[in-house]
């Protein structure tokens, strides 16, 4: 299968030259971390951006100068299983599509492939793809930790454990930032809305400067993560087909889920990323 038939023509793209502050508010108002750019007027792929690009450049306002042009992509005619083992082996969500005169013609991101594995209904087991190279948490410890410990791990979610050491939850980055304050100067005076925004917009882009000032400008209020975490978490097991699991993240919309064994006992993780290799592994 190529990567033309499965990738999304429905795309978001911004464009230079252009500003920052709009592509922030593209970003917002789709709720999306990333996304590519193109020369304006025209369909040729220069560069993509994401959220985290912008805000280790805060001080540029310029949408060139904060731009990746050095980027990973795909092009019509390559096989899904070259686009899966790119999403794997670079842990990233979102690859464009071009043709041969480096056009944009589509956008594939793992949840694309996800539908592959479904519709191929693979007997193949958790136990093949899953890490045990976990960073569980306790659901006593306060929720600015918890930043803390994302902001060092990477991870975009944590398992959490109660007292028993069972499966009690999980929380994502995504939980944490909803709960976050930031200077309110930061907001208006740099980035004001306009006349012809909502206060929906407004918030969304405030929320993505929420995101990417994670430890000098965020501040989290001292509750413990049990307040904070999803309880009803998804859990499978290391013999559950890969097709289910591929299955249960599409069906809930959720990229993470706990790996566990008798008694809801955590034994790893296994994410959209972790499933990747079934479509390339022994091939």
């Amino acid at each position: 299968m190529k990567v033309e038939d499965v990738m999304s023509k429905d795309i978001i793209v911004s464009y230079v030259p252009g500003t920052v502050e709009n592509t922030l508010k593209i970003l917002a108002q789709n709720d999306i971390s990333g996304l590519p750019v193109l020369k304006k007027g025209t369909d040729k792929l220069v560069g993509v951006v994401t959220r985290r690009d912008i805000f280790k450049n805060a001080d540029e306002d310029q949408l060139a100068m904060v731009l990746n042009d050095d980027f990973l992509y795909v092009k019509k005619g390559q096989n899904i299983e070259d686009a899966a083992r790119l999403f794997y082996n670079e842990r990233i969500h979102g690859l464009p599509v071009v043709n041969t005169q480096h056009k944009l013609i589509g956008i594939i991101n793992p949840k694309e492939l996800l539908k592959v594995i479904l519709k191929e209904n693979t007997e193949t087991i958790a136990s093949n793809y899953y890490t045990k190279l976990v960073v569980p948490v306790y659901v006593e410890t306060p929720i600015d930790i918890i930043m803390e410990i994302v902001n060092i791990t990477n991870e975009d979610a944590l398992p959490v454990l109660d007292e028993n050491r069972k499966v009690a939850g999980i929380v994502s980055d995504g939980d944490l930032f909803k709960l976050s304050t930031i200077q309110e100067g930061i907001a208006k005076s740099d980035m004001g809305i306009g006349d012809d925004e909502d206060q929906w917009t407004w918030e969304g882009i405030r929320d993505t400067v929420r995101m990417y000032h994670a430890t000098s400008e965020v501040s989290l209020p001292k509750i413990p993560v049990r307040e904070v975490m999803i309880k009803d978490v998804k859990t499978v097991s290391e013999n559950t087909p890969v097709c289910e699991i591929a299955k249960l993240m599409l069906k809930n919309d959720i990229s993470h889920i706990p790996i566990v064994e008798s008694e809801n006992r955590l034994i790893g993780m296994i994410t959209d990323i972790d499933l990747m290799q079934c479509l390339f592994l022994d091939k």
